[in-house]
């Protein structure tokens, strides 16, 4: 069960990758915000597309650029039904 829950994470943990890939592949001028982040509060549907997105701190300008980056993005499906429940409602620590 132990090598379940490490499977698991580092899924966890490339979806989040994938995700904030997606997000930025959208922005206008990623160089613009470099050394900058934003912390993302995203709610996913389970096909991945984007419920509903709100920054909660982080560099205004990157978290501006970021929210309408999201809404455009091609958020790939998550690879599992637990990988879902884990991201479903997450918070995403956007760095550049």
């Amino acid at each position: 069960i132990g090598n379940k829950i490490v499977n698991i994470s580092a899924d966890i943990s490339a979806y989040a990758k994938q995700i904030q890939v997606a997000i930025q592949s959208r922005l206008y001028d990623a160089s613009l915000y470099q050394g900058k982040q934003c912390v993302l509060h995203i709610s996913l549907a389970p096909d991945g597309s984007l419920k509903s997105i709100t920054s909660e701190g982080g560099d205004p300008a990157l978290c501006q650029a970021a929210l309408m980056a999201a809404k455009t993005a091609k958020i790939p499906k998550p690879p599992s039904q637990a990988v879902y429940e884990k991201i479903k409602d997450a918070k995403l620590d956007f760095k550049l």
